[in-house]
């Protein structure tokens, strides 16, 4: 069975990207890869698109005690539950959809 807990890892990321001045929120999951095990991924919303994809790995890149993401996807909103609670598992199954194509 696969487990979806959330590594103490990606918080310090999601920590990290959200302290960027043009993110508004950030969530990082994992996902299965078959060559590296397993990619890190981060969610975020932006106060606009002047940031980009590359700009935020960079910004991690400068920190020497976090991984950086492999990839940086966009969202409006994250999905939740009708609690409010956000869904990682939706997170990981859209960003297998968008990585995979």
């Amino acid at each position: 069975m696969q487990s979806f807990e959330q590594v103490p890892e990606t918080y310090q990321i999601e920590s990290f990207i959200t302290n960027h001045k043009q993110v508004i929120d950030a969530k990082v999951i994992t996902i299965p890869h078959p060559e590296h095990n397993e990619l890190i991924v981060a969610w975020v919303i932006r106060e606009d698109q002047s940031v980009n994809e590359q700009d935020l790995i960079q910004y991690c890149q400068q920190s020497n005690e976090i991984k950086s993401p492999d990839h940086v996807l966009f969202t409006d909103e994250f999905p939740t539950t009708p609690s409010g609670k956000i869904q990682k598992i939706r997170l990981k199954e859209i960003a297998l959809e968008q990585l995979n194509r």
